[in-house]
């Protein structure tokens, strides 16, 4: 498998290309409404891999405060209407262009975890006046402790959730319980993201960027496959699965 790291070491000139494009496409826009752009997603990661049907270079453009300006005003027609961004062609490559109202603290909060996330990775590329750089640092303080708060309610409702079991074990339902275990191990890869300061992305990637977490289990990538493997009728199975999680993955929590 290709983690993280090494996609980042495989695309580097690829990815530098993408974000001088993204620089590019910047310089050509009228920014008189605009307050802050930001490169987000895979460009931003430097894990940029389009596939056979393309891809899209990820922006977040904040307004300045009080406008009232539209993103057709500024980008042109949402050429692909179906995708929930402002998306457009530029010179050859898609842009996906969240437009939204400047993000100070308190706006922060109100966003969902995987858009903080996105946010927190995103790399700051127009900023003249230094208004989001000022305002990340009050942010980062909040981050800080609402990381702290998430992993602690995060561990306590997965360990509720395994401490059901009794209710399922007395009616044989061996299938339900690995499949508790199942929710409570996605809720432990949570955990690991908290526990090293980052908020959790979306599910469909979840997984894939744990790998490059600083601290993790002990063979982690052996630990995973374990955990995952599964007899699903069998009550021993559930037992054995149950005893690798709690000591070996939570157990570093």
């Amino acid at each position: 498998m290709f983690k993280l790291s090494a996609m980042v070491k495989k695309q580097k000139d690829y990815i530098q290309k993408m974000r001088d494009h993204a620089n590019n496409f910047i310089n050509s826009l009228d920014k008189k409404e605009i307050e802050t752009i930001l490169l987000s997603g895979s460009v931003s990661r430097g894990d940029y891999c389009p596939g056979e049907k393309g891809g899209m270079i990820d922006l977040i453009v904040m307004k300045k405060e009080g406008s009232k300006i539209i993103a057709e005003e500024i980008f042109g027609q949402d050429e692909a209407p179906f995708i929930p961004y402002h998306c457009v062609r530029w010179n050859g490559e898609w842009f996906a262009i969240l437009f939204t109202d400047f993000i100070d603290r308190n706006a922060f909060e109100k966003l969902n975890e995987p858009r903080k996330f996105s946010v927190m990775e995103s790399k700051i590329l127009y900023d003249p006046n230094e208004k989001y750089k000022n305002e990340l640092e009050k942010i980062k303080e909040y981050v800080e402790k609402d990381l702290r708060n998430k992993l602690k309610e995060t561990l306590g409702y997965l360990k509720y959730i395994i401490g059901k079991e009794r209710r399922w074990e007395i009616r044989e339902a061996y299938p339900h319980m690995h499949n508790n275990l199942n929710i409570a191990i996605e809720l432990g890869i949570c955990c690991l993201y908290y526990f090293n300061g980052k908020y959790a992305p979306a599910d469909d990637r979840k997984l894939y960027y744990t790998y490059e977490l600083e601290k993790l289990p002990k063979n982690y990538d052996e630990l995973l496959i374990k955990l995952f493997e599964q007899k699903i009728g069998s009550k021993e199975d559930y037992e054995r699965r149950k005893e690798l999680f709690m000591e070996e993955f939570i157990g570093i929590i």
